[in-house]
């Protein structure tokens, strides 16, 4: 089985394996070693931006039953603009960040990068059944803890070292 070759990201300036995109969100590109990140990433803005939503439609029919009283600080008008502008915001990041969130799923189940799809390249490489690729992505069998971000991650021990002082730190 080939290996998938190192591809160059033009704006970061340094080779990634299985690059798939440059994210200007984090400012990096997206390849093998962060692509569970930004997979879950892309679906907590989506939860978020859901979550945003109700909260919205629970103000705006709090509003309504209260007949606009002690609803907000705002005059009625100046609510209802506000609550439909969070409403719009809310919808388009979800919208941005489902898409992001499926291509990414569809990507890892393909066993193909983005750039890879666009390009319509045939694979050199004999590519993993789908609960592979989402087994190499997100480590071991599927469970709960692949939407932890933290799981799999060694921390360092904090490691205080004592400074040293030149002439000017000396009593």
């Amino acid at each position: 089985m080939a290996s998938r070759a190192r591809a160059l990201g033009s704006i970061c300036k340094r080779c990634i394996r299985k690059m798939d995109h440059h994210c200007p969100w984090v400012n990096n590109c997206v390849g093998e070693k962060n692509q569970r990140f930004f997979v879950l990433f892309t679906m907590y803005i989506a939860l978020s931006s859901v979550h945003a939503l109700i909260l919205c439609g629970l103000q705006f029919i709090s509003c309504v039953r209260g007949q606009w009283t002690e609803c907000s600080g705002f005059s009625p008008p100046v609510t209802v603009a506000l609550v439909t502008f969070l409403c719009l915001e809310g919808l388009l990041f979800f919208t941005f960040t489902a898409v992001m969130f499926g291509t990414q799923i569809h990507s890892i189940c393909n066993d193909e990068t983005e750039i890879e799809r666009l390009k319509s390249e045939k694979p050199t490489w004999e590519r993993r059944l789908r609960w592979e690729g989402m087994k190499s992505v997100f480590g071991g069998p599927p469970s709960l803890l692949w939407m932890n971000p933290f799981v799999g991650f060694r921390f360092r021990r904090l490691q205080f070292r004592p400074r040293r002082g030149g002439p000017e730190f000396s009593v």
